[in-house]
């Protein structure tokens, strides 16, 4: 099958903009997903709380990154407070890897990386850069500044050129 040509960009700003908006609503899409997938984990493993820590760790995922390890940390917390059973901390630990492989395998790369049309090493680097560079807003806004430089770079590369005289 071969793809569909590239649509030229006319308006790099108004691009820009579609692309922030789909960069958000895709964060939304993601964090409402792992909260899903973290509530039926939890609640499988009779956690205490579970749609409260459900919710919560998937508004963790608005943090790129290091999200998820603070939603791990939290639904490792709330477990071994509830209750103190190992056999809890061990299904919280199970349902974090679990949903930790389906976003970072199959729901960012889909619902993100397609639509903005970013390579994985360029958001690599664009986050260590930011975070370097900028600390941690550099890291939070690394992957939009990144999305909205790439929209400009298409731009300038696509652009119509006028003649050699």
């Amino acid at each position: 099958m071969t793809q569909p040509p590239a649509r030229r960009i006319q308006n790099p700003f108004r691009e820009s903009i579609r692309v922030l908006g789909l960069y958000i609503r895709g964060q939304f899409l993601i964090t409402g997903l792992t909260a899903v997938l973290y509530a039926a984990g939890f609640a499988i493993g009779h956690m205490p709380w579970w749609p409260l820590v459900a919710v919560l760790c998937g508004a963790c995922y608005l943090v790129p990154r290091i999200g998820s390890l603070i939603a791990l940390g939290l639904a490792a917390l709330v477990s071994g407070l509830g209750d103190g059973n190992l056999m809890h901390l061990l299904i919280v630990f199970v349902t974090w890897v679990i949903v930790q492989g389906l976003e970072g395998f199959y729901l960012t790369p889909r619902i993100l990386g397609r639509p903005l049309g970013l390579r994985p090493l360029a958001v690599f680097a664009a986050l260590i850069v930011g975070s370097l560079f900028f600390g941690p807003v550099g890291f939070l806004l690394a992957v939009p500044v990144l999305a909205v430089l790439n929209v400009f770079w298409q731009w300038y590369r696509d652009r119509p050129r006028a003649p050699a005289r």
